[in-house]
């Protein structure tokens, strides 16, 4: 299969030739891939997607290629980072009409920092997928109505206060044991929102947990299924959880009979099949 590849140029604001600092090419550039990774995440298993670096080049103008690649063995890469590429062409599209898309809201941080540097040293940012996704290119004047749209977005959610707590669960990966105001506790990646979230443990909680989880968890990104007191802050976005209980998410061996009598292709022959993959289908 075709690698996959991205290649993200970065001008001065005074054109291929002008200045460029250190500081704001090599920000600029981990800001894009960051972004353009916030895009690939919203598909399934496209959390596990990194960018391994091809090349990097301050020739007329500043240039950096990576290579799409998986953490995890059972993911097909390019069908992801396909979509991914495509939904962050549309993003950036949608934010030149003022919309902002889910998934840019919740990376505000970044969208915002990427576009605040082509206003002020840096002029023109270049998004080549080297494929049928279309070019993306930031330059002033789409920088400023993107910024204008999150902003816009952020200042209408303030007037909105939707903090509540309320019992559930959640789902998601564990990132890290530590403490939370001196309260044991787990910090989990949740799995809709791909945001870190404190899970404070009740002392019978961290002494079961205790004797089955282990640091290596927070590296292998164990999944769980967090129970308890669900937070959430005043944008409605999840800020912490008071565990009550913690069970790990284990894949099932599907039997050999259940795969044979499965329908993959769902009825369609492969060719659309690949086609619906790939995302070239109207369905």
């Amino acid at each position: 299969m075709a690698t996959e590849r991205i290649t993200i140029q970065v001008e001065s604001n005074i054109g291929e030739d002008g200045p460029l600092t250190v500081m704001d090419t090599l920000h600029q550039f981990m800001d894009a891939f960051e972004f353009l990774s916030a895009a690939i995440a919203q598909e399934p298993g496209g959390e596990k997607i990194r960018w391994r670096l091809e090349s990097l080049s301050k020739n007329s103008p500043a240039t950096a290629v990576g290579i799409a690649y998986s953490v995890d063995p059972a993911i097909v890469v390019a069908p992801l980072v396909h979509r991914g590429k495509r939904r962050l062409a549309h993003g950036l599209s949608e934010l030149a009409n003022g919309n902002v898309e889910a998934w840019i809201s919740d990376r505000s941080t970044v969208a915002k920092s990427l576009f605040k540097r082509n206003l002020n040293g840096i002029g023109r940012t270049v998004f080549d997928f080297e494929d049928d996704a279309p070019r993306s290119v930031l330059v002033e004047k789409s920088a400023r109505k993107g910024l204008r749209a999150i902003e816009s977005l952020e200042a209408r959610k303030e007037e909105i206060d939707r903090s509540r707590a309320e019992y559930g669960s959640i789902d998601a990966y564990v990132a890290e044991a530590k403490t939370y105001h001196g309260r044991p506790a787990i910090y989990v990646k949740e799995r809709l929102s791909d945001r870190v979230i404190p899970c404070v443990l009740t002392d019978e909680l961290a002494k079961r947990v205790g004797g089955t989880h282990s640091w290596e968890d927070a590296w292998t990104g164990k999944r769980v299924r967090v129970k308890g007191q669900i937070f959430y802050d005043k944008l409605g976005d999840i800020s912490r959880v008071s565990a009550t209980g913690l069970t790990d998410v284990n894949a099932v061996e599907p039997e050999l009979r259940v795969l044979q009598a499965t329908a993959i292709l769902g009825g369609r022959s492969p060719v659309d099949h690949i086609a619906a993959l790939w995302g070239y289908t109207d369905e």
